[in-house]
């Protein structure tokens, strides 16, 4: 029974038309929105840390992107500015990509941002860190304390849901802040081509969110 409620869930959150948006809920925090694939939010003042995804990027000319992170690009230059608002002002803990907390710590001074980079292979070449690898990362820093955290997931509109949910599925309670919108404009000069429109970004989404719904209901490796 349980692997059919799983699949049916799977199913219902993947059987929207792949061009249509992830929409944002107006729930309060302690309701789940009444379908799977809304995105749940909450007010930035519940916030006990930030978690922020970032999306694509730019690669300078002669630089080897197997080996450079590269340059953040305009997306996450939004991503940070949304970082910031979602904050609020408050003292509260920020963990970022590596694009992101560049800009956060060069144009906003927030010198206490936890960087979330990737690693680096025997051979010197960049390990993708994955939506999911970085939840784990953030998880790990925080130890036992994720268990009580409230974390204010900062990520691209399309990428929102699936951020927030794997951050669910990584022991999080986890929302998008309700006050703040998300960057939703793509980059056709990312580095990273899945990233440069939504026709190429959304199948990959969507087949990302097969294995956080599977983890979400007790189907998967955790």
């Amino acid at each position: 029974m349980r692997t059919r409620r799983a699949l049916v869930a799977v199913m219902a959150a993947l059987s929207f038309p792949i061009i249509a948006a992830s929409p944002v809920a107006a729930a309060p925090p302690i309701e789940e929105p009444a379908a799977l694939w809304t995105v749940p939010t909450a007010e930035t003042r519940d916030f006990s840390l930030l978690i922020a995804f970032s999306f694509g990027n730019r690669i300078p000319e002669g630089v080897d992107p197997q080996r450079t992170v590269g340059d953040p690009g305009p997306v996450n230059e939004a991503l940070a500015a949304a970082t910031v608002a979602a904050r609020a002002g408050r003292d509260i803990p920020v963990y970022a990509q590596t694009e992101i907390a560049s800009v956060l710590r060069t144009e906003y001074g927030l010198r206490d941002v936890v960087s979330i980079d990737p690693t680096r292979a025997d051979d010197g070449t960049l390990v993708y860190l994955s939506t999911d690898g970085v939840a784990a990362e953030v998880a790990a820093r925080r130890g036992p304390a994720a268990a009580s955290d409230v974390a204010g997931v900062v990520a691209f509109q399309d990428h929102l849901w699936r951020a927030v949910y794997t951050s669910r599925a990584r022991g999080f309670t986890a929302f998008a802040p309700r006050e703040v919108p998300m960057p939703s404009e793509y980059d056709p000069q990312s580095g990273q081509p899945w990233t440069t429109s939504r026709e190429r970004y959304l199948p990959t989404d969507y087949a990302g969110r097969v294995p956080v719904l599977a983890r979400l209901f007790g189907l998967g490796p955790r």
